[in-house]
């Protein structure tokens, strides 16, 4: 019997071809599929690093913040996220009165409040200082507010806690809305020499 090469040398070389195709697909490295992220932006914004905003009224400046990196809208129409925050607030002649820096912070498109968490501290230049976990700074106003613990400490040693605070942004006046305590030495010498600068 003789075998017809005509038929099985073509259906060799199909069948060589479909293996070698195979062993091609099988051994290609398989492609990643595109990221897709989390998180929806829906404006254009921009991140900066090592960035200052400063505020004047005329020629007279009221207020420096400096941060590490800050995240805001292109258009001005969006909260602005900084961290940390550092502020500089200056008084009415142009010089600095009172510091405050906090881990992260807020403000909305105004840049009329400031919400400030992590860490939040405030010193001015009577040497008092103030701390807490989460504060607001209205800013026109010239206010601080908080719904939260907060401690007040003088340059004397003098300290008050108490939970929720309203204050001026210098601290020369405040007030707590719940829980004070205070703690002030020599309270007794102090009372009986006349003393009348507890929380001065």
């Amino acid at each position: 019997m003789r075998t017809d090469f005509r038929y099985i040398i073509p259906y060799a070389v199909f069948v060589l071809i479909c293996a070698v195709s195979c062993v091609s697909v099988g051994c290609a490295p398989k492609k990643d599929p595109l990221p897709i992220g989390e998180k929806i932006i829906s404006a254009p914004h921009q991140e900066l690093t090592s960035a200052s905003l400063y505020f004047y009224q005329g020629d007279i400046k009221r207020w420096w913040l400096d941060t590490d990196y800050m995240s805001r809208p292109l258009a001005d129409t969006g909260n602005m996220i900084v961290a940390p925050v550092r502020i500089t607030v200056y008084d009415s002649l142009g010089k600095p009165s009172t510091r405050i820096v906090s881990d992260s912070g807020s403000s909305d498109a105004r840049m009329a409040v400031f919400d400030l968490w992590g860490r939040v501290n405030i010193k001015n230049e009577e040497g008092m200082v103030v701390t807490s976990e989460r504060l607001r700074w209205h800013k026109d106003a010239r206010q601080v507010t908080s719904d939260t613990y907060v401690q007040v400490e003088t340059a004397k040693g003098d300290v008050l806690r108490g939970k929720g605070l309203e204050a001026r942004d210098d601290f020369s006046r405040f007030s707590f809305n719940a829980e004070v305590q205070g703690v002030f030495p020599d309270f007794k010498r102090r009372l009986e020499e006349g003393d009348e600068s507890f929380f001065r």
